[in-house]
């Protein structure tokens, strides 16, 4: 048999050792237990002290907003808008009629593509033979309700406006109503800055450049008080005008046009000290265009001179806003 005194202390030896393991084991599991929790801890939110505003780093910070006031980077070509196209044509049209004396006013429309030039265009000038189209279309919306032009009127009508001729717009002026049947038949047409020369003085009307630009509106719009058939024959007359007679608005046209239109009209200014007025009105089709153009001046030192002041205005303003 065993001795019971040593296995009491051998059962003391073993319980012993027991008790240590276990609570190396305790502890074993404790720290792990403690190195996990500060593995998670360091994922979590990080503190103040760690955040990047206040610690150097080498990696690039976020690009800062972009100032709105300044390009955000490379920018496309700029394009001018179609006004500015157009301001910078009459820019243009200004500078050359100021060196010219600055008596002188323009207006185009481009009936195709809305472009426009204006220049003086609300400042008024003596007609001269400029209001035969005038006279023309007030006899032709007096008589299209009716039977239309008689034989006689179509006669004087022709040499009007092909010929320029002064007797026959007298008859005609008289045949309309004269200065009330023109005034009248203005405010149908949308004239509202045209005024009828007193008496037979039909060539002393005074009008503005939007105001004969309006009234070639009137010959070649569907909207116009004029029907198609009032429209169309005002320009078939326009279209015949006689060779000696054919400058100012034509020398706008390119090579490519199609049709041109034109009444002018040329006065020796007695009460001008003897300058001359020189007006030109018309019309030019052309591929992707359809140009109304009306120049008019005054205070000319010659007819001839007065005829190039007209076509170097017309052509400037056209060619300058064909290009653009």
């Amino acid at each position: 048999m065993d001795d019971a005194a040593p296995r009491g202390r051998r059962r003391a030896r073993y319980l012993t050792m027991a008790l240590a393991v276990a609570l190396c084991c305790a502890l074993s599991v404790f720290l792990a237990v403690r190195a996990g929790h500060t593995t998670a801890a360091s994922w979590s939110e990080p503190s103040l002290t760690n955040s990047p505003s206040d610690q150097p780093s080498d990696q690039p910070s976020d690009p800062a907003p972009a100032d709105p006031m300044l390009p955000a980077g490379p920018q496309p070509t700029e394009v001018a808008a179609p006004g500015d196209a157009s301001a910078a044509v009459a820019a243009s049209v200004q500078t050359y009629l100021k060196s010219q004396g600055d008596q002188s006013a323009v207006a185009v429309l481009d009936t195709t593509t809305g472009a426009q030039v204006t220049v003086n265009a609300d400042t008024g000038f003596n007609t001269a033979s400029i209001v035969k189209v005038d006279i023309l279309a007030t006899l032709l919306l007096e008589r299209q309700a009716a039977q239309g032009l008689t034989l006689n009127e179509q006669g004087l009508a022709y040499d009007m406006i092909t010929k320029s001729d002064n007797n026959a717009a007298t008859s005609l002026w008289n045949e309309m109503g004269g200065a009330s049947g023109l005034a009248a038949a203005n405010r149908t047409l949308g004239l509202t800055e045209t005024t009828p020369g007193i008496g037979n003085s039909w060539g002393h009307t005074t009008t503005t450049a939007n105001d004969q630009l309006r009234l070639l509106q009137d010959l070649t719009s569907a909207s116009s008080p004029l029907n198609a058939t009032s429209r169309g024959y005002a320009l078939n007359l326009m279209s015949q005008v006689e060779n000696d007679q054919d400058w100012g608005v034509p020398a706008a046209a390119s090579a490519q046009a199609t049709d041109v239109y034109v009444k002018n009209g040329w006065l020796d200014d007695a009460t001008d000290n003897g300058l001359w007025i020189n007006n030109s009105v018309g019309r030019i089709v052309e591929p992707g265009h359809d140009w109304l153009v009306v120049v008019l001046t005054n205070g000319n030192t010659s007819e001839s001179s007065g005829i190039n002041v007209v076509e170097h205005a017309a052509t400037l303003a056209v060619s300058g806003l064909r290009a653009s």
